[in-house]
């Protein structure tokens, strides 16, 4: 039977929520956001500039949010913007040096907290968990076709009296004498 409190995506998104809130509470003496984070954490892994939408896949934020979250970045030089000549409408995104030193701070930080949530498991099983995790992940493609060629849909409520009707039946037995039942 399928319980909320025991299902994967609130237990992943329990966990999700408590490890960036208390990730939050540290970067925060940044001036840094959870999202800010991401972006740093994704340019430095991949280690060169990216488009803003390759970092919108890395870090599952929505493209328009991440703009604003990139424009916030550049101007206080963590990031630079800029257009390729071969592809004016293109944005390319890259570390400025101050943004690669704090990436290289807070990175530690993260696997950090990795460490302590994954604590009682080995480096096989931490490993394992990521490997599953990945691949559920994927999985989720299949429920996005499915959902978007409308073939998943909420059941209609189910088929119940009025409680209007039922008053009524009451009290039109009610008003009838003993043994006599109303025909409908």
């Amino acid at each position: 039977m399928y319980r909320f409190s025991n299902s994967l995506p609130y237990l992943l998104a329990r966990l999700g929520v408590r490890m960036g809130d208390l990730f939050t509470r540290v970067i925060r003496h940044e001036k840094l956001t959870l999202p800010m984070y991401r972006v740093l954490a994704a340019l430095s892994e991949q280690g060169h500039p990216l488009r803003l939408g390759e970092i919108a896949e890395l870090t599952s934020a929505d493209v328009s949010t991440l703009s604003r979250i990139v424009a916030e970045m550049s101007r206080v030089g963590l990031l630079t913007r800029d257009r390729p000549e071969n592809d004016q409408r293109s944005l390319q995104v890259a570390l400025t040096p101050k943004g690669a030193e704090l990436a290289g701070r807070l990175m530690p930080l993260a696997a950090y907290y990795e460490e302590v949530v994954t604590g009682g498991m080995s480096a096989k099983e931490a490993a394992e968990l990521k490997r599953v995790l990945v691949e559920l992940y994927h999985n989720i493609d299949r429920l996005e076709q499915e959902v978007e060629a409308g073939l998943i849909t909420v059941a209609p409520p189910a088929r119940t009296k009025d409680v209007r009707d039922e008053r009524a039946e009451t009290r039109s037995k009610a008003s009838l004498p003993r043994g006599k039942t109303s025909r409908k």
